[in-house]
This record gives C-alpha cells, sequence and structure tokens, in this order.
C-alpha cells in the first residue's frame, strides 16, 4: 500500500478478497465512510477502513497496520511495570511499551497510543482494573485490544468479572513472566487480526 492515504473502492475490495460491489454497498448503506473526488470516484481513507474493520469485527490486513506492536502495562507499582516492561523488550525488542500506575492515567494512554495489548493489575486506587478493562471493550478505536489481567489477589469471582468486562486472561501474581511474554505475543497476533 506504501504511502497510500485513500483507496478506490477496487483497492478495499482487493485487500479484503470481497467483491467491489459489497464495498460499494457498505458505503452507500453508510457503514463506511467515503468521499468523492472531483471526477466522481469514491475514496475510503485507510483510518476509515480501519475503524470500519474493527467495528464490525473484521480481519484488518497487515499493511494496513503500520507500526511496531504497542503493549500498555498498568499497575500501581512501578517496579512491576519496569519489570514487566524488561521482560517484554527482552523477548522482543520491536515492541513498544508504556507504563501507567493508575487506572485515569491508563484510560488516557490507551486512547492516544491504540495499543495491541493491554496488561492491566485489577486492584488499583481510583479506576480500578474492571473498570479500565470496560472502558477499553467499549470503545470502537481500542476494542480490538487484547486485555491481560494481573492480580495478587487470585479470586475465582474476581476472574469471571474481568473476563466478563473483556480480559482474555487472568493471571496471578507472583508471575512467570516467560508465560506473560508468550501471550503478550499471542494477544498481539489477535488484535492485529
Amino acid at each position: 500500500m506504501g504511502q497510500k492515504k485513500n483507496l478506490s473502492t477496487f483497492d478495499v475490495a482487493e485487500m479484503l478478497e470481497v467483491d467491489p460491489g459489497s464495498v460499494a454497498n457498505w458505503i452507500d448503506g453508510g457503514l463506511l465512510r467515503a468521499h468523492r473526488t472531483p471526477g466522481g470516484h469514491r475514496r475510503v481513507a485507510v483510518d476509515d477502513l480501519v475503524a470500519f474493520l474493527r467495528e464490525h469485527d473484521m480481519p484488518c490486513p497487515a499493511q494496513l497496520q503500520p507500526g511496531p506492536i504497542r503493549v500498555v502495562i498498568v499497575d500501581d507499582e512501578p517496579a512491576m511495570t519496569q519489570m514487566i516492561a524488561k521482560a517484554i523488550k527482552t523477548e522482543h525488542p520491536e515492541y513498544e511499551t508504556a507504563q501507567a500506575h493508575d487506572g485515569f492515567r491508563a484510560g488516557a494512554i490507551v486512547a492516544t497510543l491504540k495499543p495491541d495489548v493491554v496488561i492491566l493489575d485489577l486492584r488499583m486506587p481510583g479506576m480500578d482494573g474492571f473498570e479500565v478493562c470496560r472502558m477499553i471493550k467499549s470503545q470502537p478505536a481500542t476494542r480490538h485490544a487484547t486485555v491481560i489481567a494481573i492480580t495478587a489477589y487470585p479470586a475465582e469471582e474476581s476472574t469471571r468479572r474481568i473476563l466478563d468486562c473483556g480480559a482474555k486472561i487472568c493471571l496471578s501474581k507472583p508471575l512467570s513472566l516467560a508465560d506473560l511474554v508468550a501471550q503478550v505475543q499471542v494477544g498481539a497476533r489477535e488484535a492485529r487480526g
């Protein structure tokens, strides 16, 4: 795709392996945003196509996923977030990591970075992990993210609750960093479709 910012209906159809008529129907039905060139041809902005794919739980082609895998680590203990970030970077130096130490900051970072994976502690002051997970999964721009919950207080009730909020898995502390990094890798692949 190169540096193209706008795609023709034929570009979109080829990329998604669908009939160009389907793309035209999505546009005509108001499902996929598009604009017209002065010559009357339809063009779809790449960002609009990515939003459409996420909104409809469709896989996003690799060429629409520029940039590195992004992982946000959320825990109220800075030593924990630093240890996890180091383990991820050791195994996957190409991944970008960001850290947050409370739920409110986590929400801001997730909204800005639109990460592939969020590692999320359940117990934090202010906004807890359950609220953060619900927020991530309720927004079209972030719901694709794989949420990996972590907790020092494992209980069947809290595990069920966080999975109901949209997390993929809940791991107990003390963490096996090797297992966590493996889950991050799988989660990143799933988030990218």
